[in-house]
């Protein structure tokens, strides 16, 4: 692969995954949204930027040919997208169903794009969240949570993105990923924890009994990568460290670094405080083998190490909040 665009290119996966393609010698043009605060998520490296907000991806092929003529450089020869491009993940915008909607819409605005260019592989940014959905949603049960919102649209963006690219010819890929690392601003889990570790307070959790797996954004992004490169077509990979196991073990280590770090504190992990939406999926659901198979793909990046890495730039983050 020479030559690939990067949806998203400022968000925290994307510039994780930038930094990973341009290290194997990849030509990017980096897609970021208009007036993006973020720009400086890609200062110092050698890629070519195209202000395109997410709602406008069908204009691409537009966009990029005008953005051509001005740098020089031709859009014939992109041989893959990568969408990681994603209003909304997990703030209040996950629950708004506009904002949801206007994200599928997008992605197969995207590919329609493709298809325009020539562009022949796709790779998305699945979530495990669409296993607990599928779970959860097959239960016969009221279910109330508007968190669903996010998670039915990163479904159906998979199953309709899949069937359209099937149909135009194009190589697709859509990885579930549970990802966490450095550089994460959004309330993920494992930030929210040492978060509030840092400041003394207990985060609660569920009872950890239910399956899970991490991997460092730094492993997400080469894993990208790879698959771009020798994926399967249609393989409906998952992403992972190859070792799932109950979330309180992981999360456990997560308690322990950041007391350690916080000066030695013993800020208890809430487990059990929440008993609502918790969804357990079967240890199966976390099988890499495909992924190993195709692609070779081995985590560099050790859960206690990636966690170390975490927290030490939570805890940076925070001393500068409070200067």
């Amino acid at each position: 692969m020479k030559k690939a665009i990067v949806t998203g290119a400022t968000g925290f996966i994307g510039k994780f995954l930038v930094r990973e393609l341009v290290r194997q010698n990849v030509e990017v043009i980096a897609v970021i949204r208009k007036n993006s605060k973020n720009l400086k998520n890609l200062s110092g490296l050698p890629v070519h930027i195209v202000e395109c907000d997410i709602s406008d991806l069908k204009f691409l092929p537009i966009l990029l040919k005008g953005a051509a003529v001005g740098e020089g450089y031709a859009i014939e020869d992109i041989e893959a997208v990568f969408h990681i491009a994603w209003q909304g993940v997990s703030d209040m915008d996950a629950r708004d169903q506009l904002v949801q909607i206007q994200n599928l819409q997008s992605t197969l605005d995207l590919i329609d794009a493709m298809h325009e260019m020539g562009i022949g592989t796709f790779v998305g940014c699945g979530s495990m969240h669409e296993a607990e959905a599928l779970v959860e949603m097959s239960q016969d049960k009221v279910v109330t949570h508007l968190g669903f919102m996010y998670k039915a649209s990163k479904t159906a963006a998979h199953w309709m993105g899949k069937a359209k690219c099937g149909a135009y010819g194009i190589r697709f890929f859509w990885p579930l990923i549970n990802t966490y690392g450095e550089e994460e601003r959004s309330e993920r889990l494992i930030n929210t924890v040492i978060g509030k570790i840092f400041d003394g307070k207990s985060p609660s959790l569920s009872t950890g009994t239910q399956y899970y797996d991490f991997v460092h954004v730094a492993d997400v992004a080469r894993a990208l990568y790879l698959i771009a490169e020798n994926g399967i077509d249609g393989t409906n990979y998952v992403l992972g460290s190859g070792s799932a196991k109950p979330l309180k073990e992981f999360l456990k280590v997560v308690g322990d670094i950041a007391n350690q770090m916080n000066g030695g504190t013993t800020v208890p992990l809430g487990f059990g405080k929440i008993t609502n939406n918790v969804i357990s999926l079967p240890p199966e659901t976390f099988d890499v083998s495909a992924l190993q198979r195709d692609t070779g793909f081995e985590i560099s990046i050790p859960f206690e190490n990636g966690i170390e890495r975490t927290a030490r730039w939570i805890m940076e983050e925070m001393k500068g909040e409070k200067l």
